[in-house]
């Protein structure tokens, strides 16, 4: 244990910034309210950026977008009553989807609940236990800095997640303890006692990555090994770019039918790495898997879709040099030229006869590698799912907790004052675009230069396509849409309109500078989505 014990008596609402800015927190999303005005003046004395956007909802999930595309944490401050409520979408996609956010509640004085004080709210631990990993409350002003303390220790430990900590507003003005004391966490190594016996007989292993192999040591330690061995690599949606898709091993979402399907299917050992293996995940797509080695940062999920022959759980770096010792005598049968022509015949074929896939590879050909792509759940966004390239960690970010809509456009927000050097790009849909479209107005104040990319279909799409294929009813989810594009430079955001794939293309090879915000409107008809592609 590293003790490092600093006392010095401060202002409530200076203990808590220099509380942040200790931890490395550079930016704090905010929408003031009369109870936090004591921390927006603090804020205009420390050293950290505050983003302050149109609505509490949006800001969660640019503190979501933040904390995705930096590995690191997110901290969003909320106002009581209708600021905490506003939020609950944001904190269930946090917290379903291991997001490292915390969430400081500006409270109102608990002793007065009942006598109907302004944004009275009783009970705000039983709202949100559900939906956190945990939740904090200060009750005296003592308790400021260790609730804030054990929150963050909280949201950092083991399986990463979100916490709620509430702070009663009249702690700000009165003289507290800032005291600051650490904790050196110690890895917990998995057992793999077993694994000899279960991987020495296997003949084509695959291994299956998640979200939690996003760390650069832990994807170049899998590269090596299936590079090496032979191993093809397949990801889920959250994991997708733990290595370069581009990898002469890696053959893209376990999810997507076709060659995928087919390495899985004639798998006889899978291993399951930094991977819940949820049902929307593999399962409900159709995924079979028949044997299983499945290693995660905590054995919460082991067993719970699918059963394992050896189920482990800690440190994914250590699990990683356990397997590569296991394996370091094993030959494989798989052919992975083989699988690689596969792979490009399978691609000419949906480029042939899929818009959405050629919609993937415009917009890959287009933006730079490093580009961190923002989508939501969309017609565009489920063929991205499937089908879309992804060279670096963290540049693949989308809804993947509870699956939200009105999540890209705010996240990438996020996920560009995260990664300053490098190019952001949100690709949203019209139903999904309009009801955050106000923070155009956060863009344009704090010069954020995210590119929007606005699929117009004039609908639904995806509803429509499932009222169309399960009732036979057409035109039942239109929208009534403004000009994108007006709208934007309403704002004073440039933009153009798109209503072909050429159009398109020339648009981000000409107009496109990735130095301010700028908005594309591409008007399409739906097109169906991946999973009804027949190979």
């Amino acid at each position: 244990m590293l003790n490092l014990d600093i006392q010095t008596a401060m202002l409530g609402k200076d203990a808590i910034l220099h509380f942040f800015i200790a931890k490395g927190i550079r930016h704090l999303f905010y929408l003031p309210g009369i109870h936090s005005l004591p921390l927006s003046e603090s804020f205009r004395r420390h050293k950290i950026q505050v983003i302050m956007g149109r609505h509490e909802l949006d800001l969660a999930y640019m503190t979501i977008g933040y904390a995705e595309a930096s590995g690191g944490p997110g901290v969003l401050i909320v106002t009581p009553g209708p600021g905490l409520g506003n939020i609950i979408s944001g904190c269930m996609e946090a917290h379903a989807g291991n997001v490292p956010l915390l969430i400081l509640h500006v409270d109102t004085g608990r002793e007065e609940i009942g006598k109907g004080i302004l944004h009275e709210l009783a009970a705000v631990e039983a709202l949100f236990r559900p939906i956190t990993k945990a939740v904090f409350a200060a009750s005296r002003k003592e308790e400021v800095v260790p609730v804030l303390r054990e929150g963050f220790r909280t949201m950092i430990t083991g399986r990463r997640g979100t916490v709620l900590v509430s702070i009663p507003y009249r702690f700000f003005e009165k003289d507290i303890s800032a005291e600051n004391e650490e904790h050196e966490e110690r890895e917990v190594s998995p057992e793999l006692d077993g694994a000899m016996e279960v991987l020495e007989g296997c003949h084509k292993p695959v291994i299956i990555g998640g979200k939690s192999l996003m760390r650069e040591d832990l994807g170049m330690a899998v590269k090596a090994i299936c590079e090496e061995k032979g191993i093809p690599f397949l990801t889920t949606t959250s994991g997708k770019g733990a290595i370069s898709e581009l990898s002469r091993c890696a053959f893209g979402n376990v999810m997507a039918k076709g060659l995928a399907r087919e390495i899985v299917s004639s798998a006889d050992m899978v291993i399951a790495l930094g991977t819940r293996l949820r049902d929307m995940d593999v399962k409900r797509r159709g995924v079979k898997i028949h044997k299983l080695v499945h290693i995660d940062v905590d054995d919460a999920w082991i067993g719970r879709n699918h059963g394992a022959h050896l189920g482990a759980s800690g440190d994914l770096g250590t699990a990683l040099g356990g397997i590569r010792k296991i394996l370091k005598n094993s030959r494989f049968d798989w052919d992975m030229d083989l699988l690689k022509e596969k792979e490009r015949r399978e691609r000419e074929t949906l480029k042939k006869g899929s818009t959405g896939f050629r919609v993937m590879q415009i917009i890959r050909d287009a933006v730079p590698p490093e580009t961190t792509t923002v989508w939501d759940l969309s017609l565009v966004g489920y063929w991205a799912e499937y089908y879309f390239p992804v060279v670096h960690q963290r540049t693949f970010i989308m809804p993947t907790g509870v699956a939200p809509t009105f999540f890209s456009f705010p996240a990438a927000l996020g996920a560009k004052l995260s990664r300053t050097d490098q190019p952001v790009l949100s690709v949203t849909g019209d139903g999904s675009f309009l009801p955050c479209a106000s923070d155009l107005a956060t863009a344009k104040q704090y010069n954020i230069p995210v590119v929007i990319l606005v699929y117009n279909s004039g609908g639904f799409g995806i509803l429509e396509e499932y009222m169309d294929s399960s009732y036979g009813i057409r035109s039942s989810m239109a929208l009534a849409n403004p000009d994108f594009t007006k709208l934007a430079k309403s704002f004073g955001i440039k933009a153009k309109k798109a209503g072909t794939l050429d159009r398109l293309k020339g648009l981000f090879r000409d107009d496109v500078t990735w130095d301010e915000p700028f908005l594309i409107e591409l008007d399409l008809p739906a097109f169906p989505p991946p999973w009804k592609f027949i190979f």
